[in-house]
């Protein structure tokens, strides 16, 4: 079982678990709750696998404000980063994604 599941709400938190240059990543779109999804994750998968939102951090000096990246997120779009081939492998097999 996997313990070692991290969920971030930014695309440039990835990079404090995985190497975003070396993961495997997946795009997927969820109409429904997320938790089977991340029940599967625990149970079939063995190494690190970081499930981001997609937002980005506002650039200092713009008009951005945190609040406008939360109320920008898509609630239904996710990308998984998989630190192991073998577990990208398997996910891409059962569950889809781009």
């Amino acid at each position: 079982m996997n313990h070692r599941i991290y969920i971030v709400d930014r695309v440039d938190q990835v990079r404090w678990y995985v190497d975003e240059k070396t993961a495997v990543s997946f795009c997927l779109q969820l109409k429904d709750n997320h938790r089977i999804i991340r029940t599967w994750l625990e149970e079939m998968t063995k190494d690190i696998v970081v499930i981001s939102g997609q937002g980005v951090m506002p650039r200092m000096g713009v008009n951005d404000h945190p609040n406008n990246v939360y109320q920008s997120l898509s609630r239904d779009q996710f990308k998984l980063y998989f630190a192991d081939a073998d577990d990208a492998m398997l996910f891409k097999l059962t569950w889809g994604g781009s």
